[in-house]
């Protein structure tokens, strides 16, 4: 949370500076944004390290065994013993209960319902349907779903705060293939 209240002080302290100038503005180049570009791509870069950082200290201080995709999903699936994929495109219909590393209660199915969704159509985190491609009907998972994958920078503008990383537990209740 210190690295995030830097960001923003440093941003607002430049934002002031370049308030303040009294000189007449020269218009932005191609090469301002180029830098501009490159500069917010190099604190996105911290942001993901320091957020992968959080996680792996909250796996050890919990005693966790995970795995982590190259996108950055951390995981740990109890398979059920059914053997049918889940594809891009199936439905599927999850149990699930979401948190915050502090354990603060996001979401549940148990207070908003069962979720179904179309996989690969967006509506619901990147990093869930990443996870979900990952299981099969009766599997339960333990998910670490970093900011990139999850929320963002801004939140759900409800429960789940800024940069928020999210611990999911799901279980596929039911799946629905849509292949043929």
């Amino acid at each position: 949370m210190k690295f995030h209240i830097q960001i923003f002080c440093v941003f607002f302290i430049l934002l002031g500076f370049s308030a303040c100038n009294d000189k007449p503005k020269r218009p932005i180049t191609a090469e301002d944004i180029r830098r501009y570009e490159e500069r917010n791509i190099e604190i996105n870069r911290e942001i993901v390290k320091r957020k992968q950082d959080t996680i792996q200290q909250y796996i050890k201080d919990n005693n966790l065994s995970m795995k982590t995709s190259g996108s950055g999903l951390w995981y740990d699936i109890v398979p059920s013993g059914d053997t049918t994929p889940i594809r891009t495109g199936d439905v599927v219909r999850i149990a699930y209960n979401v948190e915050l590393l502090n354990g603060k209660y996001c979401y549940s199915s148990d207070s908003s319902g069962l979720k179904d969704f179309k996989v690969g159509q967006g509506g619901v985190e990147s990093g869930l349907e990443e996870a979900i491609l990952l299981m099969h009907k009766g599997d339960t998972a333990n998910l670490l779903i970093p900011p990139h994958l999850a929320h963002g920078l801004l939140g759900d503008q409800n429960k789940i705060p800024s940069l928020a990383i999210l611990h999911y537990k799901v279980i596929v209740k039911d799946h629905f293939s849509n292949q043929k």
